[in-house]
C-alpha cells in the first residue's frame, strides 16, 4: 500500500514538473482572486459573548434577557471626574448637551440621576429625616445666599463670613464645610492649580447626585463596515471634551468604558497585534528558512507557498465562516508558523536527495525532476498523515460550545489540508523552474548523534523520570482564569476606567439581573435578594418611586416660601482695593473666631488660617498686575459655582408627586421591558475583581433567584464551558490520534513511542503555567489539544525515519533531524510573534504555545531515539 502511494506521488510530481509554469500561473490567478475575495467577505466580530454558543442554556438566558431590554446593549459609559461635585455635574450636564445635538451618532443619551427630571424632583430622593435636615440648613443661610445673589462679590461673600463668625451671628451656620473648601481654594490659588469651590457642598453634603463623578451612557450608531465600529462616535466624544475644556486643566478628566469601548479597543489591539505578529512571523520564518536551506530560491519558493496557502486559507475563512472573532483571526499567524512545516520537509528531503544523486543523472533539469520526485515520494506519504493529525488538534474543538476556538480549529484545520495541496502542486513546480542545485552538506548535528544516539539513553530516561515527577507535583496548581478583562490590553482607557470602577466606585458595572412579569413579583424578590450575603441591594422600578411623599411635598412647599433667591447678576465685580480689603478683614474675624471657638470648627478653622496665611505671604511677594490676576482668578474660584447651584435649588422647589406613570420614558425603558417584564438588578456589596468574591456574589444570588443573569455570571458560566470544552477537545484528539498511530504504524510500541514524549510535553506545558503564572484562559486554551496535533507530526517523522534510516548514519544526521529542527523553530517564531501582542489573551496564547513547542522539539529528538534504542533491545 505504501509502495503505492509512493509510486503515485512520484507520478504525480512528474506532472507538476513537467507542467510548472501553467501549474505557476494557475496558482497565481487562483491567489489574486482568493485575496480579492477574502479582503471583501471577511469581516470581524468583536462581541465577546459570541464566543460561545448561543444554544448553552445560560447564553439563551441571557439572549431572552438582552431581546426585553434592547436598551442595555451596545452601551457606552461615559465616566465623568471633577476636582469637585460641582465640577463633575456642570461637565456631565455640558457634556450630554452636547452629545444629544448629535442624534446622527448618539440616538440614546442617558444620565443616571440626572437631567430634568432628577433635577426637579431630587429632593423627593432623600429620606425624611435627611430633607428635613436640608431644609433646615438651608433656611438658616438663606439671608447668606440671599444676598450674595443680590452682590455675588468677593468682598459681600467675606463681609458674610465675618458676620457670621461673630459672637452675635444672626444665623447660626455650620462652619465646618466653608472653612474646608475656602482652605483647598486658597492652596489651590497659591499652587496654580484648578480649583472651584463646591456650592452644593456648603449648602448641603446629602443633596442627590452630590459627586465628584458622574455618568453618560450612550447608545452610539456603529458603522459594522468599517474596521473599528465605534471608532466615530468615540472619536466624536473626544473632540466635544475638548471643545468643551474638559480637560485636566479644568478640573475635569473624562473617560469612555463598557461594551462598545471594551470591544471597539480590543479589536484595535488584537487587530495590530495580528498584523504585527504575522509581519514578524514572516520575517522571523524568512531568516529561519534561508538558515536552514542555505539557498535563496528554496526560500522563495516556499515564501511564496505559504503566501498562496495563507491566501487560500483566508478564502476558505470567507467561504465558511463569513468573519473573524477575537481568537480566530490569530489564524494567520499560527498558519504562518505552521503551513511553512511542509515545504521545509520537502525542501531538506530534496537537498538530500541531490546529494544521494551526485553526478548519476546526465542534466540539470533532469537532477532536479528526479531529486523531487524522490523527496516528495519519501516525505510526502508523512506530510499527509501530519495534516490530517495537525489538522486533528483543531477539529477537536468543533464539536465543543466555545464556538470561537471552534471556528479557529476549522479555519486552521482546513489550511494544513491547503498546505499540503500547496506543498505537493505550487512548490514543487517553482523549485523546478528555478533548478536549485543545493546538495546537502551539513554535518553539524551529526556530532551530537554519538552522545544521544549511544551514550546516554538511560541518563536521558532518567531525567525524564525526574522531569514527570517534577511537573506531576505541579498539576494540583493549575488555574483557568475566566476574566474576560485579563484578556484585554491592561493599558487600554477603557480597561483601566473599568477596573477604576470595580475597585472604587459605589457603582459597580459587575451586577446581576432578572425580570419578573409583573411589579409584585419583581419587588418581592428583591427584597428576599436584598438579605442575602455579599448584595448592598436590589432595585426595580419601583424604588423610582419615592415614599412619603406627601410630608416630603409639604416640606419642600415649606422651603420655597422660605428660600427665595434671585439667580445672581455674575456681571458684578469689585475693584482691586475692595477685594483685598475684604480678605484682610476675614484674617482678623478668622483669628479672632479661633480664639474663642471651642466647637467643631475648630480645626477646619485652624488649617484655613494656615492656608490663608501662606497664600497672604505668597500674594504679598507677587507684582501689582500678578496680584489683580490672582484676586480676579480668586473671584472665579470662590462664586463662579453660585449661579449653577442657585439654578438647581429654584429647580428643586418646583418638586411634583412621582407614579410609574409619569416616570421618564428614559428611566422606564431601563426598567420596564419591551413585553412589559419588570426588570431587577442587583449590587455586589464588594470589589468582585477577584473570582473568589464573584462566585460568592453569584452563589449568594441563586438562592432566591436561580435564572438570575448578567455579567458575573456570564464570566463564570463562560469559564466553565470553556474548560469543559477544552477537556472535551484534548480527549477527542487524544483518542484519533491514538488511533490513527495504531492504525498507521501498526504496532503499539511505535504509537508509544511517539505519544511518550507528547505526554512528557504536555506535562512541561502545565507546569510552566504555574512555574511562570500564566494560567489558562479563553484564548490559550487551545495550546494543549493543538500541541497534541502538531507535536504528533514530529514523532510521525522521526519514527519514520528511525524505521529506514541507513545503519551507517545516525539519525540526528539526516535531513529529517535538520527538517524537524527547523520546522519547530519556524512554528516556535510564528507562535513566539503572538508573545508580542499588545492583547494580553493572544500574547498568553503565543507564549504557551511556544513554550510547548520547544518542549515538543527536544523530547521529539532526544527521548524518541532513546526509547527507540531502548525498546528495541
Amino acid at each position: 500500500m505504501t509502495r503505492m502511494l509512493s509510486r503515485a506521488l512520484a507520478a504525480w510530481i512528474e506532472l507538476m514538473t513537467r507542467h510548472a509554469i501553467w501549474v505557476i500561473a494557475v496558482g497565481i490567478v487562483i491567489t489574486l482572486g482568493g485575496a480579492w475575495y477574502s479582503m471583501t467577505h471577511l469581516s470581524m466580530d468583536t462581541d465577546d459573548s459570541n464566543l460561545i454558543s448561543s444554544h448553552v442554556p445560560w447564553r439563551k438566558t441571557y439572549i431572552a434577557y438582552q431581546h426585553a431590554f434592547p436598551i442595555y446593549n451596545d452601551n457606552l459609559v461615559i465616566v465623568v471626574d471633577g476636582a469637585t461635585p460641582d465640577i463633575a455635574g456642570a461637565a456631565t450636564d455640558k457634556l450630554a448637551k452636547a452629545l444629544r445635538q448629535q442624534q446622527n451618532l448618539f440616538p440614546s443619551v442617558y444620565e443616571p440621576g440626572g437631567g430634568q427630571f432628577f433635577a426637579k424632583n431630587g429632593f423627593l430622593y432623600l429620606s425624611k429625616d435627611k430633607l428635613q435636615s436640608l431644609s433646615s440648613r438651608l433656611t438658616q443661610i438663606q439671608p447668606f445666599l440671599g444676598r450674595l445673589s443680590a452682590d455675588p462679590t468677593l468682598p459681600t461673600f467675606f463681609d458674610m463670613l465675618d458676620k457670621a463668625m461673630a459672637p452675635d451671628a444672626p444665623v447660626d451656620m455650620n462652619l465646618a464645610p466653608v472653612f474646608s473648601e475656602l482652605a483647598h481654594t486658597f492652596d489651590a490659588s497659591r499652587e496654580g492649580r484648578y480649583n472651584r469651590l463646591s456650592w452644593q457642598q456648603l449648602i448641603g453634603g446629602d443633596q442627590p447626585g452630590v459627586s465628584d463623578q458622574r455618568f453618560i451612557i450612550v447608545q452610539p450608531k456603529l458603522n459594522y463596515g468599517a474596521l473599528l465600529p465605534a471608532q466615530k462616535p468615540m472619536q466624536a466624544i473626544r473632540d466635544a471634551a475638548k471643545r468643551l475644556n474638559l480637560d485636566a486643566a479644568h478640573g475635569v478628566r473624562v473617560r469612555q468604558t463598557g461594551e462598545v469601548a471594551l470591544s471597539d479597543e480590543e479589536l484595535a489591539s488584537v487587530t495590530h497585534g495580528a498584523a504585527w505578529g504575522a509581519s514578524l512571523a514572516f520575517l522571523a520564518v524568512g531568516i529561519i528558512l534561508y538558515l536552514g536551506l542555505r539557498s535563496w530560491a528554496l526560500m522563495g519558493a516556499s515564501l511564496a507557498s505559504l503566501v498562496a496557502g495563507l491566501v487560500g486559507t483566508a478564502t476558505f475563512a470567507a467561504l465558511a465562516v463569513g468573519r473573524l472573532n477575537l481568537i480566530s483571526i490569530a489564524f494567520a499567524v499560527l498558519y504562518i508558523g505552521l503551513g511553512i512545516d511542509y515545504a521545509i520537509h520537502v525542501c531538506l528531503r530534496y537537498r538530500e536527495a541531490l546529494a544521494e544523486l551526485g553526478e548519476r543523472v546526465a542534466g540539470r533539469a533532469a537532477g532536479v525532476r528526479h531529486a523531487l520526485t524522490s523527496a516528495i515520494s519519501d516525505v510526502g506519504l508523512s506530510l499527509a498523515l501530519c495534516a490530517l493529525t495537525t489538522a486533528a488538534g483543531f477539529f477537536a474543538f468543533i464539536p465543543t460550545s466555545y464556538s470561537g476556538v471552534a471556528e479557529l480549529g476549522l479555519i486552521s484545520g482546513v489550511g494544513m489540508f491547503i498546505s499540503l495541496v500547496v506543498s505537493l502542486t505550487f512548490l514543487p513546480a517553482a523549485i523546478s523552474l528555478m533548478k536549485p542545485w543545493v546538495p546537502s552538506t551539513d554535518t553539524t548535528m551529526s556530532r551530537w548523534a554519538p552522545f544521544i544516539g549511544r551514550r546516554a539513553q538511560r541518563l536521558i530516561w532518567t531525567l525524564s523520570a525526574v522531569a514527570v515527577l517534577a511537573c506531576v507535583m505541579a498539576l494540583p496548581f493549575i488555574r483557568f482564569d475566566p476574566s474576560t478583562l485579563d484578556l484585554k490590553n491592561p493599558n487600554d482607557e477603557a480597561v483601566k476606567t473599568y477596573r477604576d470602577l470595580l475597585a472604587h466606585s459605589e457603582h459597580s458595572p459587575l451586577t446581576l439581573v432578572t425580570t419578573r412579569p409583573t411589579l409584585a413579583q419583581a419587588k418581592d424578590l428583591a427584597a428576599r435578594i436584598s438579605k442575602q450575603p455579599h448584595v448592598s441591594g436590589a432595585m426595580t422600578v419601583a424604588n423610582f418611586v419615592p415614599d412619603n411623599q406627601t410630608a416630603k411635598l409639604s416640606i419642600i412647599g415649606d422651603l420655597a416660601l422660605t428660600l427665595a433667591v434671585t439667580p445672581p447678576d455674575m456681571s458684578k465685580h469689585a475693584d482691586f482695593g475692595a477685594r483685598k480689603q475684604a480678605i484682610a478683614d476675614f484674617a482678623q474675624h478668622l483669628t479672632a473666631y479661633r480664639k474663642s471657638d471651642t466647637s467643631d470648627d475648630a480645626a477646619a478653622a485652624r488649617d484655613l488660617a494656615q492656608s490663608l496665611s501662606a497664600w497672604r505671604d505668597w500674594f504679598a511677594q507677587q507684582k501689582p498686575a500678578a496680584q489683580k490676576h490672582i484676586l480676579a482668578s480668586l473671584h472665579d474660584r470662590v462664586l463662579s459655582g453660585l449661579p449653577r447651584q442657585i439654578d438647581g435649588l429654584a429647580d428643586a422647589m418646583n418638586a411634583s408627586r412621582i407614579t410609574l406613570k409619569n416616570l421618564p420614558e428614559s428611566l422606564r425603558k431601563r426598567w420596564i421591558g419591551t413585553q412589559g417584564q419588570f426588570r431587577v438588578e442587583v449590587s455586589p456589596s464588594g470589589n468582585l475583581d477577584h473570582e473568589s468574591a464573584m462566585r460568592k456574589f453569584v452563589a449568594s444570588v441563586r438562592q432566591a433567584a436561580p435564572h438570575i443573569t448578567g455579567a458575573p455570571v456570564l464570566e463564570l458560566s463562560a469559564g466553565h464551558t470553556v474548560s469543559s470544552a477544552f477537556m472535551h477537545a484534548f480527549i477527542y484528539a487524544a483518542i484519533f490520534i491514538t488511533l490513527f498511530l495504531l492504525v498507521l504504524l501498526r504496532s503499539v510500541v511505535d504509537t508509544i513511542r511517539v505519544l511518550v514524549p507528547l505526554a512528557l510535553s504536555g506535562l512541561i506545558l502545565a507546569a510552566a503555567t504555574v512555574v511562570l503564572d500564566i494560567p489558562f484562559n479563553f484564548a490559550n486554551v487551545i495550546a494543549l489539544p493543538l500541541l497534541l496535533g502538531v507535536g504528533v507530526d514530529s514523532g510521525i517523522h522521526v519514527v519514520h525515519r528511525l524505521r529506514q534510516r541507513e545503519h551507517h548514519r545516525p539519525f540526528l544526521g539526516t535531513s529529517t533531524a535538520r527538517a524537524v529542527i527547523l520546522s519547530s523553530l519556524t512554528t516556535m517564531a510564528g507562535f513566539g510573534s503572538l508573545a508580542f501582542s499588545r492583547h494580553a489573551g493572544t500574547a498568553s496564547m503565543g507564549q504557551l504555545l511556544t513554550i510547548g513547542m520547544l518542549a515538543v522539539l527536544i523530547t521529539t529528538l532526544i527521548v524518541v531515539p532513546a526509547l527507540f534504542r531502548i525498546l528495541r533491545e
